[in-house]
């Protein structure tokens, strides 16, 4: 009786577990709904000495929990620990990682990506609607069609969703599906040149060049078609988009004027703004930083004392900049912790060639993304990285029982 409930409860975890990942890019309430469910369905399913192991004999697993638990530890050295709990509280959203990695069973990780990617595709066609004005959406305008999330997030999900296509259609044999990722990974790029987000779309053409040589034997073609393929879409984009060219021509605009006027009130001076300021705070706070609720009152009071050109900066929610923000509230360590996480996860070992390369790629689109917005701390870019760290974990660790079996 205990097996057969034992099932069950693991059963619906994957059955939830392909919900969840199809509620990951359009659905805040989907997610907190489908996150508790894994979480309890996995309390339910029990063998928490078993799954106790594989977590704690996993580096990757380990660096999150140490990360986590430094960002709490931090209250000890922060000035308002009410405000630092609600911060950090957010980490909850780390938690199907553990349910994902222990729980789910092979024949369901395909569902996952494949709900993943239609929940893109609904997306994409929503946001085609609201640029080519057919409907309306949640009051979106045209020069930001972005239906679910802030136009950085979006061009973030768009970015990997594209790669993660791109991936797909080098490593399937069957040429029709082929031809199917292509043009589908064509109609996402298309979507995220079209919209405003400057970030997933940088993230992109960099993390362009890792898939195709990853992909491509020879190294001078993958060069080759890495330039060719990253020119011809850039140069498409800018003729055929009017909110890349705008974009694009704002951002050497305000980089231009911030160098010559130092007016750092702009998108771009902002941000370097805030890198100027937050590198003299880690500086003058390097081994554990200010503590996890004291990052931007401390820039504030930096501002008030050596920078009063970078005032606008006061209205900043954060520093834009995960891997700033980390290391201004955690110091060196925390930084280092969370780059070691990283590294872990670059580290990720999965023998199905579909698969092989997608830990390399995710990272890096996340890392490109997070040096110039607080991803790790924002719902949608959360539940991105738990979905698919999961899915690697879950991946090697199913390879790894296979072998022992």
């Amino acid at each position: 009786m205990t097996l057969n409930k034992k099932y069950d409860y693991n059963k619906y975890i994957n059955y939830i577990a392909v919900l969840f990942a199809f509620a990951a890019p359009i659905s805040r309430a989907g997610i907190v709904l489908f996150s508790m469910l894994l979480i309890l369905l996995w309390i339910l399913e029990g063998g928490f000495k078993e799954k106790y192991i594989k977590m704690k004999n996993n580096n990757v697993i380990v660096f999150i929990i140490a990360f986590v638990v430094f960002y709490f530890a931090s209250l000890l050295w922060s000035s308002d620990i009410a405000y630092g709990i609600k911060y950090a509280k957010k980490f909850w959203y780390f938690l199907p990682i553990f349910v994902i990695f222990t729980s789910v069973k092979k024949e369901y990780i395909k569902h996952m990506i494949s709900a993943f990617l239609l929940s893109i595709f609904i997306s994409e066609i929503i946001s085609y609607g609201i640029f080519f004005e057919w409907w309306q959406f949640k009051n979106k305008l045209p020069s930001d069609p972005t239906p679910f999330m802030n136009r950085i997030q979006y061009s973030m999900f768009l970015a990997f969703a594209a790669l993660l296509l791109l991936n797909k259609s080098f490593t399937q044999k069957i040429k029709i599906y082929k031809l199917g990722y292509f043009i589908y990974f064509l109609s996402v790029v298309v979507n995220l040149f079209m919209n405003g987000g400057r970030t997933g779309q940088l993230a992109f053409i960099i993390s362009i060049f890792i898939v195709i040589f990853l992909n491509v034997k020879n190294k001078i073609i993958a060069v080759l078609v890495i330039i060719g393929l990253s020119t011809s879409i850039l140069a498409s984009a800018y003729s055929i988009s009017p909110n890349f060219q705008k974009r694009v021509d704002l951002a050497f605009f305000e980089f231009n004027n911030m160098v010559e006027t130092k007016e750092y009130c702009s998108s771009v001076g902002l941000r370097i703004g805030m890198w100027i300021i937050g590198s003299e705070i880690i500086i003058d706070n390097p081994i554990i930083g200010v503590g996890a609720s004291d990052a931007m009152t401390t820039m504030h009071s930096y501002i008030d004392e050596s920078h009063p050109n970078k005032i606008c900066a006061k209205n900043m929610p954060n520093y834009h900049n995960d891997f700033l923000q980390i290391m201004v509230q955690l110091g060196l360590i925390g930084g280092f912790i969370y780059i070691l996480m990283f590294y872990n996860i670059v580290k990720i070992k999965i023998k199905e060639k579909e698969y092989t390369n997608l830990p390399i790629i995710f990272v890096s689109v996340y890392i490109i993304s997070s040096m110039f917005e607080n991803m790790i701390h924002q719902q949608f870019s959360m539940i991105l990285f738990t979905l698919f760290i999961g899915i690697f974990l879950a991946l090697n660790r199913i390879e790894n029982e296979n072998k022992i079996h």
